[in-house]
């Protein structure tokens, strides 16, 4: 599908900024040393730089994603990138300045604060770029809440990979109830907006629902009985990013002209 450049980007970007976030947040609370943190800013910057190469191909020319920046302010797609580009940049500074000790403690923590807001700017204007009276089964409030609880999914997962065990595997179940819960809300719309595309979804938000369910029992499972090993923790974080990039896939398929 033409679109499959900006699943991976949107689902890759979204679980790096969910990560930092919540490594940051748990850090005071989990013991994790400023190294171990920069390890994982880094491995969320270099997911986040993955995603955003991946999604220029949806382009053609990935050169012409210098053009989109003339519309900054007022292009949703525009701010996306913008963000999007300060957030790496900012993130990378952020885990090489944790890293090699550079700078003062209040320097470095004030960057990766400041680093924070990008993340969280990045992450709302995602959803604005799709949220169009244009396209019926995405005009409306299930985009921008999936688009959401999809950075906290994978986020949380991917934070738990990275030294953040219990607060990461808890927002990954959180955020799985959240979008599990709201699934016939949502198809319950989509079907009554666009039955027959939203009928060709059926079996990919059946495997969806399946990989998120796998994915937030064994969570469940690693965090009740404490079990923080590295397999466990990477197949709930491969589980829940198969889910979501399946979501993904069904959300692009979708797209229709209103006439």
């Amino acid at each position: 599908m033409h679109e499959l450049p900006l699943v991976f980007f949107t689902v890759l970007a979204q679980a790096a900024a969910g990560a930092y976030l919540i490594l940051l947040l748990s850090q005071p609370f989990n013991g994790m040393n400023e190294r171990k943190l920069s390890i994982g800013i880094l491995v969320s910057m270099v997911l986040l730089s993955v995603g955003m190469l991946v999604g220029m191909f949806h382009l053609g020319m990935p050169v012409r994603a210098l053009n989109l920046l003339a519309g900054v302010g007022r292009s949703p797609m525009s701010n996306e990138i913008l963000l999007g580009g300060a957030f790496a940049g900012l993130g990378i500074l952020v885990g090489l300045a944790g890293f090699y000790d550079k700078g003062t403690p209040g320097q470095r923590k004030a960057l990766r604060w400041a680093t924070a807001i990008f993340a969280i700017a990045f992450v709302a204007t995602i959803p604005k770029v799709y949220q169009l009276s244009t396209v019926a089964a995405w005009d409306t409030s299930h985009t921008t809440i999936q688009m959401l609880t999809s950075a906290f999914v994978t986020g949380g997962a991917l934070a738990a990979v990275l030294g953040a065990f219990r607060h990461g595997v808890a927002v990954s179940i959180a955020a799985v109830f959240v979008t599990l819960a709201l699934r016939f809300d949502y198809i319950t719309f989509v079907t009554g907006v666009e039955p027959t595309l939203a009928a060709e979804q059926s079996s990919l938000w059946v495997l969806q629902a399946i990989a998120l369910l796998i994915g937030g029992a064994v969570a469940l499972f690693a965090l009740l009985k404490q079990k923080s090993a590295q397999p466990i923790l990477l197949s709930v974080c491969g589980l829940v990013m198969i889910g979501e990039l399946i979501g993904r896939v069904s959300f692009y398929n979708l797209w229709s002209i209103t006439m």
